[in-house]
């Protein structure tokens, strides 16, 4: 009996090992998933980093990083090349170091006012201040800056970009030599703000004209072997039987060609910037004849059309096809904003010395962040 005991509570003891052991690989097995799942994390933290520091590195404007009693945490190339210091002697020092006064010394005030509103109103745009060398040279600045806060809302620092503006100063210092015989104080003012305003517009007519050249670029290399395309399918649909079960299928190659060859048509139009070619037309007449060729659409199958046009509308002097082309675009845009289904309303009236022209969906709407691109050319959200 007492063997039977013993062997019992060998047999318990064996269990309890058995289970002990397989909890333990289970533990090492959850160990090791985590701790390949931590090498992972840490491998994607690094390439970020990376990536990050890449950026950095690569701005060609200053920037600067102070934590939240305004001691410079980090600077980038381009603030070191700018300001003849060295990294080492620049890191934990105060960041007026870097503003200069009209002595030429470090300006202790920033740190003060300026500070303190950067703080309050969570960031500034396009601050102008002087930089200040360790060579004891002034440089003008275009600052902007924004608070960094940890997530109990607590700020941790501040990072600021700052923009060179000598060559900027330099070109208004110039047109103001030029007018100072026929210009007043006042007049030199607006012409700098003018100057910005120009500044702004020629980037955005430099990017339009490269966009323009890549069109015409891409349009030009796609055309001549749609022109084949084009050519020999319609030889083909030429000599196939009419009931041929192959008819079908060439007569689908030659409209998609067609359609192809009417976007690459647009995409030279759009590289040569053509004028307009306006002659009086009826607003209504566009829009109906636009809804006339979309509606038969998919995309327009659940959608409720309401018109509420203005039939006392005098005619405008537009081009037509060009205003069809809008109206075809914002009216799609809007059926492809319901895809459940919904209502477009069409609204026409007059105001003042101009004719307007609504169109409500009850759609998503447009994101935030995409509102100041609705003009950019070939921009999209669609994958």
């Amino acid at each position: 009996m007492g063997e039977r005991v013993v062997e019992s509570q060998e047999q318990v003891q064996e269990s309890m090992w058995i289970e002990i052991i397989k909890r333990m690989e289970t533990i090492y097995a959850e160990l090791a998933n985590s701790q390949a799942e931590i090498e992972r994390k840490n491998r994607e933290l690094i390439e970020a980093k990376e990536f990050t520091d890449n950026i950095i590195r690569s701005m060609i404007d200053a920037l600067i990083v102070v934590d939240s009693h305004g001691n410079i945490k980090m600077v980038n190339r381009a603030t070191l090349d700018l300001l003849g210091y060295e990294e080492k002697e620049i890191i934990g020092r105060p960041m007026e170091v870097l503003f200069a006064n009209e002595d030429r010394k470090p300006d202790k005030s920033f740190k003060g006012p300026c500070f303190k509103r950067l703080i309050e109103e969570g960031s500034v745009q396009n601050l102008e201040v002087d930089f200040h060398t360790k060579g004891g040279e002034r440089i003008p600045m275009a600052l902007s800056g924004s608070v960094m806060r940890d997530s109990t809302g607590e700020v941790i620092g501040v990072v600021g970009v700052a923009k060179d503006l000598r060559e900027m100063k330099k070109l208004v210092a110039e047109a103001a030599a030029a007018e100072a015989e026929r210009a007043k104080a006042a007049e030199l003012e607006k012409a700098y703000k003018e100057l910005q305003q120009l500044q702004e517009q020629l980037i955005q007519s430099e990017k339009m004209a490269s966009i323009g050249e890549l069109a015409a670029g891409v349009a030009h290399e796609l055309n001549n072997p749609l022109t084949g395309i084009l050519t020999f399918s319609h030889l083909l649909l030429k000599n196939t039987p009419e009931h041929d079960a192959q008819r079908a299928d060439l007569q689908v190659i030659v409209d998609e060609a067609v359609r192809c060859k009417r976007i690459v048509q647009g995409l030279l139009g759009f590289a040569r910037q053509k004028d307009p070619e306006k002659s009086p037309s009826d607003i209504n007449k566009i829009i109906e004849e636009s809804l006339m060729l979309l509606q038969n659409q998919a995309a327009f199958h659940n959608i409720r059309i309401i018109k509420e046009l203005n039939s006392r509308l005098p005619l405008i002097m537009v081009d037509a096809g060009q205003i069809k082309q809008v109206f075809m675009n914002i009216i799609l845009n809007a059926a492809q904003a319901m895809p459940e289904g919904g209502s477009l309303t069409i609204n026409t009236g007059a105001r003042d010395n101009f004719i307007e022209v609504k169109f409500i969906d009850t759609g998503c709407g447009i994101p935030e962040e995409n509102i100041h691109r609705l003009f950019d050319p070939f921009f999209t959200t669609k994958a």
